[in-house]
């Protein structure tokens, strides 16, 4: 299995393949594997970083897996920084064993290994609460991986623990099928592929992919290869879209573009927003859209990039509360750029004003207003947020949008609204100014003479 690259790349993308990897085999610490806040936003682990484990007891409880990162600064000082944390509630000699065991398949993820994986198995004995971690000789191995394989093809309820350890023990289902022949081939061309994505053989799933031919088995792929983290996974996507004949129906290709944002990998998921048009079977043009609000939601900092990489069109498209995301995360650079290329609230602005005005002053959103924000006339709501809000300013840029205050006022006694001393004097302001603009358009109507109107 190839190693993960480390330097010059996301921590969140980094962080997303090694824990794939883990996962996949069974690896993953039962309490949790968590990012370090440092890595996310989309920060870049320095080039020529390297990556060191320490494992150890808790203060109060549990054991610890601590993955960390070293570079050297400018000042040629080495720089240690903390870059996902693993923990296992259990605090047996059993239990420490396994977590020093996926240190070890941490350490050999990124700089590789001269063998497999560390060969063991943990037997679940329902007399004992402690496991026990057991190395297994050569024939040992063999007559273990025949009886998972056999397993795995009679009982698919047990497939996922099967799969996990055959990783552990032949480094992937894959090779250890070319290994053994016959029985693997029993299973149908789009499980092995399956497989091979899992395992991140890229020779095996190129050959593979081209076999299956059926739509439904088709998508499948699709989805998981544009869900699998790393360098390999991309390249299985490009297979899967350059390779296919027909387009993919609408609903499989957001659900692998929205995958494929889970992986981190920005490149990934703009080469499958630039093919959207080609790729998916006829396309709705909120389609990217959708794909931008959720990368935004999941990763602010590439969805943020890829929405400044987005058509005008495409951010145009886009569901209305990705406005409102922005607005909460108090980003007003994306607000601005979001309103730039075309995507407004739509018929209702009060879900987005709310926000703006808690984390604006009233100034700044009546600058929006102005300069790009469009509400509809007839959304008195709006104008409530506003007056409830003491944003006098807001309020008088809607009105120059062409709000009338007497709607707004039959409006709100039809639903009975409350409004408190300040929110009416506010509104009692606008009327005053209201009723002076009305009386100096009237007087500028009459008669002129000598450059005075009578």
């Amino acid at each position: 299995m190839e190693t993960i690259e480390l330097s010059g790349r996301s921590g969140q993308e980094v962080y997303e393949e090694l824990k794939h990897r883990l996962e996949g085999m069974g690896y993953l610490p039962d309490e949790y594997f968590l990012l370090d806040d440092v890595w996310e936003d989309g920060k870049v682990v320095p080039r020529d970083a390297d990556l060191f484990c320490t494992t150890d007891y808790g203060a109060s409880e549990g054991i610890y897996l601590d993955v960390r990162l070293i570079w050297y600064g400018e000042d040629g000082k080495p720089v240690i920084k903390t870059f996902a944390t693993g923990k296992t509630l259990g605090e047996s000699s059993s239990d420490m064993d396994r977590m020093f065991l996926i240190s070890s398949a941490i350490t050999k993820a990124f700089h590789g290994e001269h063998g497999a994986y560390a060969r063991f198995q943990r037997l679940e004995d329902s007399t004992e609460a402690d496991g026990a971690v057991l190395h297994l000789s050569p024939k040992e191995k063999r007559v273990l991986m025949d009886a998972l394989v056999e397993q795995r093809m009679r009982q698919e309820a047990q497939m996922t623990n099967t799969e996990q350890l055959l990783r552990r023990m032949a480094g992937s289902i894959t090779a250890y099928m070319d290994e053994v022949g016959a029985r693997p081939l029993r299973m149908s061309t789009a499980d092995r592929a399956v497989l091979a994505v899992r395992d991140g053989e890229l020779y095996v799933f190129s050959s593979l992919a081209l076999q299956v031919t059926k739509p439904e088995e088709r998508c499948s792929l699709l989805v998981e290869s544009a869900g699998r983290p790393g360098a390999v996974g991309r390249r299985m996507a490009k297979l899967m879209m350059l390779g296919t004949k027909s387009p993919y129906p609408e609903d499989v290709w957001l659900d692998a573009c929205k995958r494929a944002v889970d992986t981190g990998d920005l490149q990934r998921v703009q080469m499958m927003l630039d093919r959207t048009m080609d790729k998916a079977d006829s396309p709705s043009p909120s389609l990217p859209g959708e794909v931008l609000q959720y990368a935004y939601l999941q990763n602010p900092a590439m969805g943020s990039e890829l929405i400044r990489q987005a058509a005008p069109e495409q951010v145009a498209a886009a569901p209305s509360k990705l406005l409102c995301a922005a607005a909460y995360a108090r980003d007003l650079p994306m607000l601005t750029e979001l309103l730039r290329k075309g995507l407004q609230p739509g018929d209702h602005a009060a879900p987005l004003l709310l926000p703006l005005l808690t984390a604006y002053d009233g100034q700044r959103v009546a600058h929006l207003l102005k300069d790009g924000l469009r509400v509809r006339p007839e959304d008195y709501d709006a104008m409530n947020v506003c007056l409830r809000e003491h944003a006098p300013a807001a309020a008088e840029a809607l009105l120059g949008q062409g709000m009338k205050l007497d709607g707004y006022l039959t409006w709100a006694a039809e639903r009975g609204t409350m409004l408190d001393n300040r929110a009416r004097e506010i509104l009692e302001e606008l009327k005053l100014q209201q009723d002076q603009a009305h009386s100096v358009q009237q007087q500028g109507s009459g008669p002129v003479l000598g450059g005075l109107s009578l």
